[in-house]
């Protein structure tokens, strides 16, 4: 018996979602590092989640290397979407089914087969013999099939007879190899591109440090032009948007002739070259993004183009967006609610940036705006300034950051505000000490919060994420946090921003003697880590009780 789509899970959309989400990682890794994690994460993986991931091309291993579809969680809309997509290039069988089909000599487009099995067949409607007679033997999960196939226009199911809809249209009839994993992979990627990113518009990734929230961005948007900057207390509307700057040209010098302007040489008869600084309009971030997304909509289905701003708490804000600030508000459509007027040096820019672009949905935008104007001419123009919908802003926040100035409601309100929670990563990482003891670097962060969030500082903002201190990948491949780095980074860290103000008294920060480690009782006499007092702390934070067995007694290093 035939098994055209995993029978045990049905294809719906929280079910992708929970796959998504939950379950697979968001980047490329060896595909025994991806089998390792999700055991861990959803222990009985490989049964029947397993079987709907990979048929429904959820990710792809080829040549031992594990590649996800989606690099972001996704809602039940993008799902949605996605099974729209799947079902016409969905094909029988697919790379991942191993047993029935005994009888079917080549692979078949589900969708496009039943479709031309209906048009030769106009009065059989029977779903069950109808597939009977395309995979030539019965088939045991025809719930699960018709779940998939309910997400095609094409056809419309009454009990068990199944109709062609009045308006269906496109049929799919590119052949594939049957073990070609790839190609199934691939084959709806390209639309899944072409669609308009399922994202909010404007959105602040928030949390701890070191949680990944530059990653997750860089994660989501590498594959689209994509323009970084980050905020700091100097930063201000002309480095965040643009303006004229002095730039430094080298220029030919001329003498005259009568009416000739003649290049001056020197003894060697080289032309002569002087330096003169010359004023220039120059873009930064923004423009640079505004401008990329507005040329992108000279194509029918624009790309995205992100604008990315790191740190965003650590500048003023009110201060760097200046008007820009009222283009934050969006339509349904995605474009800024409300235009506003580009100063004459701006708009002059502009003129020239845009003399050659046309607008492929030029009147369809216009149509957005009451009034009758020609609010794209005057975008082109230069004359105003209006977001286009493809142009995506996102920033990063550290919420135990200090920020010099407060972010007002009405900016806030302005953006999606999106969680990142501290969570374990999996990367193995060790704090290692060059006497050989190491420890796992999670335990210590699932420690260290606790005490935390839960002693007398209760700031969950003040907790570290897993990757708040960065590894080192060794020769053999693990990844070792030295001592150096551990006080550096962690220890500086705790004793300066999280329990500075509240004293060392807790028992972690004591020493052999009893007696609260200062800072400075880190380092030896010449500089150099004290490795015995760092280790300390670590297994003080830790927990003697949870130590491995084998590391019960701290080994002293020499100096």
């Amino acid at each position: 018996m035939g098994d055209p789509i995993c029978k045990w899970r049905a294809a719906r959309p929280h079910n992708i979602v929970e796959l998504v989400n939950d379950v697979l990682p968001h980047e490329s890794m060896p595909e025994d590092k991806f089998f390792d994690i999700v055991e861990k994460r959803f222990p009985g993986f490989m049964h029947t989640p397993y079987q709907l991931a990979c048929q429904l091309g959820l990710y792809v291993t080829i040549d031992g290397v594990y590649y996800p579809r989606f690099n972001h969680d996704i809602s039940d809309e993008e799902a949605k979407d996605y099974l729209e997509h799947l079902v016409s290039k969905y094909y029988v069988p697919n790379p991942y089914t191993r047993r029935g089909f005994k009888n079917l000599d080549s692979p078949i487009f589900l969708e496009k087969s039943i479709v031309e099995y209906l048009e030769q067949h106009p009065y059989v409607s029977d779903f069950s013999r109808i597939m009977q007679d395309l995979i030539k033997e019965d088939v045991g999960n025809l719930s699960a099939i018709k779940t998939l196939l309910s997400y095609s226009n094409l056809f419309s199911f009454d009990g068990n007879d199944i109709h062609l809809n009045p308006n269906y249209k496109e049929i799919m009839n590119a052949p594939f190899d049957r073990n070609d994993k790839k190609a199934f992979f691939d084959v709806f990627s390209n639309q899944l591109k072409e669609r308009k990113l399922d994202a909010p518009l404007q959105q602040i990734f928030f949390g701890a440090p070191g949680t990944g929230k530059s990653h997750t961005i860089n994660q989501m948007c590498t594959e689209y032009e994509n323009y970084r900057t980050t905020f700091h207390p100097d930063t201000d509307y002309a480095s965040f948007v643009g303006s004229y700057k002095p730039i430094t040209e080298s220029k030919k010098v001329y003498t005259f002739m009568g009416d000739k302007a003649i290049p001056v040489k020197d003894s060697e008869g080289n032309e002569i070259e002087e330096t003169k600084i010359t004023y220039r309009y120059v873009f930064q971030a923004f423009l640079k993004a505004y401008i990329a997304a507005w040329k992108a909509q000279t194509n029918e289905n624009p790309k995205p183009v992100f604008l990315v701003i790191e740190e965003i708490n650590r500048g003023n804000c009110a201060q760097i967006f200046g008007d820009i600030f009222q283009l934050l508000d969006r339509n349904e459509s995605g474009f800024s609610d409300y235009p506003i007027v580009a100063d004459d040096d701006l708009a002059k820019e502009l003129r020239k940036v845009f003399e050659d672009v046309s607008i492929a949905k030029h009147d369809e935008i216009n149509s957005l705006y009451k009034g009758g104007k020609d609010i794209v001419g005057e975008v082109l123009k230069g004359s105003h300034l209006l977001l286009p919908n493809n142009l995506y802003i996102w920033a990063t926040m550290n919420t135990s950051d200090q920020s010099l100035f407060p972010i007002d409601s009405a900016f806030k309100r302005r953006w999606e505000w999106k969680y990142i929670k501290i969570k374990r990563a999996d990367e193995g990482y060790k704090i290692r000490f060059t006497n050989g003891n190491e420890y796992d670097w999670w335990q210590f962060v699932e420690a260290i919060n606790e005490k935390i969030e839960g002693g007398e500082i209760q700031q969950e903002d003040k907790q570290l994420g897993y990757f708040f201190a960065k590894a080192k990948r060794q020769e053999d491949g693990a990844m070792h946090i030295s001592a150096e780095r551990f006080l550096s980074k962690v220890i500086f860290f705790l004793y300066q921003d999280v329990f500075k103000d509240f004293g060392l008294e807790e028992d972690f920060f004591k020493g052999d003697d009893g007696q609260p480690m200062t800072f400075a009782s880190y380092f030896i006499e010449n500089g150099g880590v004290d490795e015995s007092r760092v280790e300390r702390f670590v297994r003080n934070v830790i927990g003697e009780e949870n130590l491995p067995t084998e590391q019960t007694e701290p080994v002293e290093t020499e100096e």
